[in-house]
């Protein structure tokens, strides 16, 4: 009964058949697509019908994006003809390094309408001949060095992911796509040139991958050990906190990004040291919007964002920053979300982790570089003085003085 009614009811026009709305007598071919990145983009396909085409349209979107629909170039209707959609990039501003999404919706001269099923295809930076690397759940992509150039880059994202995990608790896009430009001024141009503003390298996690700049040269391992996790680490928080990732707090973004770099990074330490010594650290309200755009203060605000955080994690596991992460997916201000995560104000963490900064001067992230270098030395200094000092007192007592020089 159920089966009949259904039948019925696409039989008279009420519901429609699940897929594309194929007329009968209309069929395409020959789609496809091409493009210069950034520049332009052409579409192509062919369709004929029992009846003359009329009519032609293009629906395509680029990842999140909104469909975008364009008529295709003028044709003379005919029962069996060409379409071309020519898309001008640098008017219509696609998402770079996404899944294209595209079909054609036809009518031909009797009314009836047709669509093509969907076609897909990556957009990416097509300025540059990629090589691909897999592993596991990472696919790296790169234009400079060998194979094992980025092999390197795959095994080190892999490796990064369960360190990120227990912070922030969510699986990276699968696939996990990184592209290793060799300059920051190739990098910098395919962020500008696919309309995205360049914000003195911040990441871009809304892109759905990983961008960095890293040239094959000998330092090239130690570069991508810091700058793979802490990319990653930024694209794991933008999953965590969609649709709000926009009200994260920049110290919590930068200080989970920073510090799961791996070793703290000396200089920012010694940042820290010295504006705790001086009374000049950042007020921690400062650091939830953007960063200082002076290079001195902007170190300051990553090393005093890194030590944060880790306090944070000293003090509430990482069941505090999984708290804060919800709270901010929530829309909770900078503010808010440590009050709902951590129970106390902003003004209340600022105030504990200064008092743990103070009284914790063996830590990495708080010791300056010299201090770093000498701390373990003095345990084997006095080790020394106690086994050399029975040897001095047993040589001072066999050799004792002569009493004229003692009294010079």
């Amino acid at each position: 009964m159920r089966r009949t009614f259904l039948c019925l009811l696409i039989c008279f026009g009420f519901l429609r058949p699940l897929g594309p709305a194929q007329a009968a007598g209309i069929s395409f071919s020959a789609l496809d697509a091409s493009y210069t990145f950034a520049d332009q983009m052409i579409f192509t396909a062919a369709t004929a019908g029992d009846a003359a085409i009329t009519q032609a349209t293009l629906f395509f979107h680029a990842g999140s994006q909104p469909p975008y629909s364009r008529p295709a170039d003028p044709f003379t209707p005919s029962s069996a003809v060409s379409l071309t959609v020519t898309i001008d990039l640098k008017e219509t501003r696609l998402i770079p390094f996404s899944t294209v999404s595209y079909w054609w919706e036809v009518i031909d001269q009797s009314g009836q309408t047709a669509r093509s099923d969907t076609q897909t295809f990556l957009y990416v930076d097509n300025r540059f001949a990629w090589q691909d690397f897999t592993s596991g759940p990472a696919r790296v992509h790169w234009y400079e060095g060998d194979s094992g150039f980025g092999g390197a880059a795959a095994n080190i994202a892999v490796e990064a992911i369960p360190g990120i995990q227990q912070q922030i608790s969510v699986e990276p896009p699968s696939p996990l796509d990184v592209y290793l430009y060799a300059s920051l001024d190739d990098l910098r141009s395919a962020v500008e040139l696919a309309g995205r503003e360049w914000l003195g390298g911040q990441a871009r996690p809304e892109l759905g991958v990983v961008l960095v700049a890293i040239p094959p040269d000998d330092s090239a391992r130690l570069q991508m050990r810091r700058d793979i996790p802490h990319e990653l680490t930024h694209l794991m928080s933008f999953v965590a906190t969609t649709p709000n990732y926009d009200v994260l707090p920049r110290w919590l973004d930068e200080g989970l990004a920073t510090l799961n770099e791996g070793d703290p990074n000396s200089t920012q330490v010694l940042a820290v040291q010295n504006a705790l010594a001086r009374n000049q650290l950042i007020p921690l309200a400062s650091l939830c919007g953007a960063f200082p755009a002076d290079a001195s203060a902007a170190l300051l605000a990553y090393g005093q964002s890194r030590s944060l955080v880790q306090h944070v994690i000293n003090e509430y596991g990482s069941a505090g920053i999984q708290a804060l992460l919800a709270a901010y997916r929530d829309g909770a201000t900078c503010d808010g979300g440590v009050e709902r995560a951590l129970s106390i104000s902003l003004i209340e963490l600022e105030l504990k982790w200064r008092t743990a900064l103070q009284a914790n001067t063996s830590s990495p992230d708080t010791l300056t570089p010299a201090a770093s270098a000498t701390a373990g030395i003095w345990p084997w200094v006095l080790l020394s003085a106690v086994i050399a000092l029975p040897l001095i007192v047993a040589l001072v007592w066999r050799f004792p003085q002569k009493p004229d020089k003692m009294a010079r």
